[in-house]
């Protein structure tokens, strides 16, 4: 089942405040038939080409795929590039090598990245967020501290948390959490006027129930589920490992609709009370293991030959006598491009791959080196 709840975001604020929140509800039925009750996939690994280039294929961290969705970028963190494999020839085609001073200077780890058309990118950090062209030349600098942007309050602090920039390069999108903090909802900024505001995003309040953190020193390490976004189709998702249920944000119509689903196979989202609070690291890892044998939920995967969306989800079993990890109990979702639910299986024998993938030509494609080069396990989905 999927319920759809537009909010205008020009009534937002007035509509939180009030007791009589107006809301619309779509309702559709459950699938009628489960279109992967006949799922089988196969798995193939492939090699890049990369010539007599020398790859650190251990060091990628982030992708996207380009507006023809024919080539994959991936930054490269040990050296502050983005390297371009083209996917119809599995060769590498370009590596842009980013400054690390100077009026071009690039982060000097990519923490996240957006591929944007005309082979821009936006690169960001905790001390620097901006836009390069395919030239490793900054053609514009986001700035995104909470001072810098009229009506948002100053105590944010950053703003480059999960940031994502819409595809005329006019607004900016994050998910601001105040270090120690839980996140504060989605943060719409306009980057022309330096306007922004920050919309809550009430309905997945709960994951914050579901993370530990142990803090010495000063320092605080947390573990457990996030409030997590991806931009899909000119949209937002905005997910947790959670819950089912999800957030869209239609950047063309500056809308935010929440959409909750009715999964057959697994819970719709995490319960029970965990601490939130560890007194030892050991306790930490054990508390983020037991949140962990519950349903977590991982993005979304646009097929644009089938035009529908997929989705994964896990649940551990954690260790056998000999203290080695279970296998974990992977699930596939699958989704028409109204995000209404058509199927779920559960997958046998599949370790833990393709929570961080994509499709290309009708398969998934999970990055994973191939000896010391880049390479994909690809799945082939038949039902």
């Amino acid at each position: 089942m999927k319920n759809v709840c537009p909010i205008l975001l020009s009534l937002l604020f007035f509509a939180c405040e009030s007791e009589n929140q107006h809301t619309e509800n779509n309702n559709s039925t459950t699938y009628a038939e489960n279109q992967l009750e006949s799922l089988e996939v196969s798995l193939d690994t492939v090699k890049v080409d990369v010539g007599d280039e020398l790859i650190m294929s251990g060091a990628y961290y982030g992708f996207g795929l380009s507006d023809d969705g024919q080539s994959v970028y991936f930054a490269e963190g040990q050296s502050v590039e983005i390297h371009e494999i083209d996917l119809n020839e599995l060769k590498l085609v370009q590596r842009i090598q980013f400054e690390k001073d100077g009026p071009n200077q690039a982060p000097n780890f990519i923490n996240y990245l957006d591929v944007l058309p005309k082979g821009e990118f936006m690169l960001a950090n905790y001390a620097i967020q901006a836009i390069f062209d395919s030239q490793a030349e900054k053609i514009q600098d986001l700035n995104l501290q909470a001072e810098e942007f009229e009506g948002i309050d100053e105590s944010m602090g950053s703003l480059y948390n999960n940031v994502l920039v819409s595809q005329d390069k006019k607004k900016a999108f994050s998910l601001p959490s105040p270090f120690g903090e839980f996140t504060k909802g989605l943060a719409v900024l306009d980057l022309e006027t330096r306007n922004g505001e920050i919309l809550p995003l009430p309905e997945l309040a709960l994951t914050e129930n579901y993370q530990v953190t142990f803090s010495q020193n000063g320092g605080m390490t947390t573990s457990g589920d996030m409030i997590r976004m991806q931009k899909i189709k000119n949209q937002l998702v905005i997910y947790s490992g959670s819950t089912a249920d999800i957030y869209l944000y239609d950047i063309n119509t500056d809308s935010l609709n929440f959409i909750t689903f009715n999964h057959q196979l697994v819970e719709n989202r995490k319960t029970g009370e965990f601490k939130t609070e560890a007194g030892s690291n050991e306790e930490r890892v054990e508390i983020s293991a037991q949140m962990r044998k519950q349903i977590n939920f991982y993005g979304f995967n646009w097929d644009e030959s089938r035009q529908q969306y997929f989705r994964f989800g896990a649940k551990e079993n954690g260790l056998n006598e000999r203290g080695e990890k279970l296998p974990s109990d992977i699930f596939l979702f699958s989704y028409d491009q109204n995000f209404n639910l058509l199927g779920e299986k559960k997958i046998e024998a599949l370790s833990n791959l393709f929570f961080n993938s994509f499709f290309f030509d009708g398969k998934l494609y999970n990055y994973k080196p191939v000896e010391e080069d880049p390479g994909f396990v690809r799945m082939t989905l038949n039902y």
